[in-house]
């Protein structure tokens, strides 16, 4: 039949060639013109499938991971490698592996159970974290002793009864729990839904449940004064009591916060917060009192902030800056240019050389996070794409933001990172092209200065201005009036930045002070 391949013994039929035959079969099966019984059956099915497959997967993991260990060689490299391949971060493809490793060589009723399709990944990794500080001898026990349970019982019910049962066999495992439990203590962050975020703390259950305790015996005390005040400074006391409405809930969290950013109450951010806004969204007043379609500003690496919250946030910073003759914080608008679709950052107003000052501050808003595809960890590294022993250069276009362990990784033998587009030029996003060990490409643009998910909104053409420098266009307030030029952001012989512009906010009208 015209479009076969020839025929091939099952010798010569490589895993990914039969797993894709698989998933070309399963496109062909619809969901109209079957009963229900049909589909239910089919659903069954297909989980018992994703049990399967998540079983070679593990098998496929362990092997390579444990060969290239067998050799004494470093492992992060074919872990990297493997994350790609996964679509996640090398973080979360270590849990992969340690849950591969434990199931292949310690646990082979789970693995069994995987392999069948009777329980899913997650039950699986349940198996290996509850028996985590188990021998191996234990652990294996613990496998056998639940291994005619394993499809039965439920996400809790299973937990419950591994470790159960691994503390029958190893009283001294649940000690051994709670002080690994106690060293991985951290604060996280991550977005929450309407321009809000969480600010999470693990910590041993005495000192979270006494810091709890702590901020509500302080709640309690807010609206009570002290006695010996004087008339008139108890009578604003008690007016400040008054006009604060904020439930317990928003005072803890506003208290909380104030404490650990080492501010005082009412007192202005002093660390910077990236916020990063479009001109007619900073100042709508100036483009005829018309919000843009898209009012959203964007803190790069986590998220969208409604415009008017953004505003609202600029305008209070101001109010307050200058109120504390000691207070240093300030309100400071720095200048970003992009291409002419709004969409690449291309130009800030920088004078520095190296990747520190202004140039690392573009890089730092251009990739905030780790520019290795699904890998989402903060770009703590201003990595030189090209190294500089090879020729390469320290400019934006041959930076790129990079996680620690991704900067290392990158320099193993057979990784190769390279610039397809530099992202200044207006034709497109600052493109890399990656290249594993086993020869698997793969490509990483920067993210939208504005943030994943922004389109250009339509804006009347009598904004812009078209500076004739190869179409990129560039909002000016007057259109008669020629465009800014946007800077050089690494010129080479200066290495000290020109002051920034403070732009002043009042009722919707930007003045440079």
């Amino acid at each position: 039949m015209e479009g076969t391949p020839e025929a091939t013994t099952p010798e010569a039929v490589t895993p990914e060639a039969r797993v894709r035959a698989m998933v070309s079969a399963l496109a062909g099966v619809v969901a109209e013109g079957v009963t229900e019984a049909d589909r239910v059956a089919a659903v069954a099915a297909l989980e018992e499938l994703k049990g399967a497959a998540a079983a070679a997967q593990v098998r496929l993991t362990a092997a390579a991971v444990e060969d290239r260990e067998a050799l004494g060689e470093d492992s992060r490299s074919v872990r990297a490698d493997l994350a790609l391949a996964r679509r996640c971060s090398p973080t979360l493809m270590d849990q992969h592996v340690g849950v591969a490793k434990a199931l292949v060589s310690e646990m082979p009723h789970t693995l069994a159970a995987l392999t069948a399709g009777e329980i899913g990944e997650y039950r699986a990794r349940i198996m290996v974290r509850e028996t985590a500080c188990l021998s191996s001898e234990d652990r294996s026990e613990v496998d056998r002793l639940l291994a005619d349970r394993l499809g039965s019982l439920g996400d809790r019910a299973l937990t419950a009864a591994a470790q159960r049962a691994g503390a029958a066999l190893d009283a001294a495992s649940l000690a051994e729990r709670n002080r690994r439990a106690v060293a991985s203590r951290r604060v996280t962050l991550r977005p929450a839904p309407d321009g809000m975020a969480w600010l999470s703390i693990l910590g041993p259950m005495v000192d979270a449940v006494g810091a709890y305790a702590a901020l509500t015996a302080a709640e309690s005390r807010r609206r009570v004064l002290d006695p010996s005040l004087s008339g008139a400074e108890w009578e604003a006391a008690a007016d400040a009591a008054r006009a604060d409405t904020r439930g317990k809930g928003a005072w803890m969290a506003d208290t909380a916060l104030e404490l650990l950013s080492g501010r005082a109450s009412g007192q202005v951010q002093p660390v910077e917060v990236g916020l990063v806004m479009t001109d007619r969204t900073m100042l709508p007043a100036a483009f005829g009192g018309v919000v843009p379609e898209d009012d959203v500003a964007h803190v790069p690496g986590w998220g969208p902030v409604p415009g008017a919250q953004a505003r609202a946030h600029v305008e209070d910073c101001l109010d307050r800056t200058g109120v504390d003759a000691d207070d240093e914080a300030g309100v400071w608008l720095r200048r970003l240019f992009t291409d002419p679709t709004g969409h690449d950052l291309v130009a800030l107003d920088s004078r520095r050389r190296l990747f520190d000052g202004g140039l690392r501050m573009f890089l730092q808003l251009r990739d905030p996070v780790c520019r290795v595809p699904w890998c989402d960890a903060p770009a703590v590294h201003a990595d030189h794409v090209e190294p500089v022993h090879a020729g390469g250069t320290t400019s934006a276009a041959n930076g790129g933001g990079a996680c620690a362990r991704h900067n290392l990784v990158k320099e193993h033998d057979g990784w190769h990172v390279q610039v397809t587009a530099t992202g200044l030029d207006g034709a497109g996003p600052h493109t890399l092209r990656i290249t594993t060990p086993t020869r698997r490409t793969y490509e990483a643009t920067a993210p939208p200065i504005l943030g994943e998910g922004w389109a250009a909104a339509r804006a009347p053409a009598e904004h812009y201005a078209d500076p004739d420098d190869g179409g990129r266009w560039t909002p000016v307030l007057d259109p008669d009036e020629p465009p800014p030029v946007p800077p050089d952001p690494h010129p080479p012989d200066e290495d000290l930045d020109p002051p920034l512009e403070l732009w002043r906010y009042v009722d919707g009208i930007g003045d440079v002070a």
